[in-house]
């Protein structure tokens, strides 16, 4: 006999969105009992589910961070306090074991970055797909949705494009928000749930960008890294390693202080942030005298910049330390230790590692992600307005809402 209608189109849960958060989401929890009518259901609009994932981490996924998890909230900004109960209720430590007893081997770098050994995102996917397979959760690709509605008899509807309905007891909503278009995570579905929910969403914004300045000076540098700088914008400062590009500055400092920066915003980098300003100045006059090295060989040399660097910051690096006169040593203390910069903009939507901005949290009970006008639509990972800096704690706020979304 065949199903009704309404029977076929019913769920206990639906998961709209098969990137980390959906998946985490499916793959946590119990799982059904045998021969129970469980019946649960990913909706995923490209053809493919897990595609930022595969990304993340140049496609070795950076899945967390290591240490204590008390160390993890200054890394969500102002934000960092409303999530942490549900940081420290399901941490990195529990989300490391759920993937080794999974049978994913984990490695932990120098920095703290957290990585599956084989170096592969896609192993950590294919966890996911198995657990949440587990779990009494299907996937189905190429169903986008177009519209949710509390329904009669305490259900959600969910509208399909192409006008198809399906009913679910639980709706948990883990669409990302905007960056990186091309893997389905193009905000959309914020509107949608503004347009039918009345949700406030604070303005999406690309967060772990690149960012440009005004006559960038070092095109023909890109590939020199620094292991520590202090750089100062937009009220904000940061300290980390930082990458020259062809085109701009990245690397985690950069990316970190890129969601405060505005276009016309003055930049200052200190590329030796370990040293007094003074200290360097007074270091560099007694060592002036008889001294036959170049400005840039003497630079590389004393305080460890990369000698290319030093040579392409000035307009004479062959020039002797010796023959510097007092306005330019100033000048030359300047442009290592202060060095100002005008930004012309961030990388967009496209080069951008995380979306700042979403659904705003004083709509959400933070002890299990659910709404609080409609408690059965849950939502989770980046889709609401939580950004966290490079180094797996995006990925670990990903895991631990949709372990709250259990509750």
């Amino acid at each position: 006999m065949e199903k009704s209608i309404e029977k076929t189109n019913t769920y206990n849960c639906i998961v709209i969105g098969a990137g980390a958060a959906g998946l985490f989401y499916a793959a946590g929890g119990e799982s059904p009992d045998k021969g129970s009518e469980i019946r649960n259901l990913i909706l995923e609009k490209t053809t493919r589910p897990g595609q930022k994932l595969l990304m993340s981490g140049n496609g070795m996924c950076n899945i967390t961070h290591g240490g204590s998890i008390k160390d993890f909230i200054d890394k969500y900004g102002d934000h960092g306090r409303r999530i942490r109960t549900c940081l420290y209720k399901h941490n990195n430590l529990q989300l490391m074991q759920m993937l080794e007893e999974a049978g994913v081997p984990l490695i932990e770098r120098d920095d703290g970055k957290v990585f599956p050994a084989s170096l592969r995102a896609g192993d950590i996917l294919n966890v996911l797909k198995a657990k949440a397979s587990e779990r009494g959760f299907s996937i189905r690709c190429s169903a986008e949705v177009t519209g949710i509605q509390p329904d009669a008899g305490g259900m959600i509807a969910v509208k399909l494009a192409g006008g198809e309905l399906l009913h679910t007891e639980k709706l948990v909503i883990a669409t990302g928000g905007k960056s990186y278009p091309s893997t389905g995570s193009d905000g959309r579905f914020l509107e949608v749930l503004h347009r039918d929910l009345g949700i406030r969403i604070a303005q999406p914004r690309p967060a772990l960008a690149p960012v440009y300045v005004q006559n960038y000076p070092y095109t023909d540098l890109a590939g020199i890294s620094f292991e520590d700088v202090e750089i100062v914008c937009g009220g904000h400062k940061t300290r980390g390693p930082m990458l020259l590009t062809h085109k701009g500055f990245s690397g985690p400092a950069i990316l970190h202080i890129s969601q405060f920066v505005k276009t016309g915003d003055v930049m200052r980098i200190n590329y030796l942030p370990r040293l007094n300003i003074n200290e360097v100045y007074r270091k560099i006059k007694a060592d002036q005298a008889g001294n036959s090295k170049s400005i840039a060989g003497y630079l590389a040399a004393e305080f460890g910049l990369p000698k290319a660097f030093a040579a392409g910051i000035f307009s004479e690096p062959g020039r002797k330390l010796s023959s510097i006169g007092h306005k330019e040593l100033e000048n030359v203390t300047n442009l290592i230790m202060n060095r100002a910069y005008s930004v012309s903009g961030t990388g967009g939507w496209n080069e951008a590692m995380v979306t700042a901005g979403g659904v705003e949290l004083d709509q959400i009970d933070m002890t299990n992600m659910s709404l609080k006008a409609c408690p059965q639509i849950h939502i989770i990972g980046e889709a609401l307005d939580v950004n966290g800096d490079t180094g797996g704690y995006n990925l670990q706020f990903a895991y631990s809402s949709a372990m709250a979304a259990h509750a």
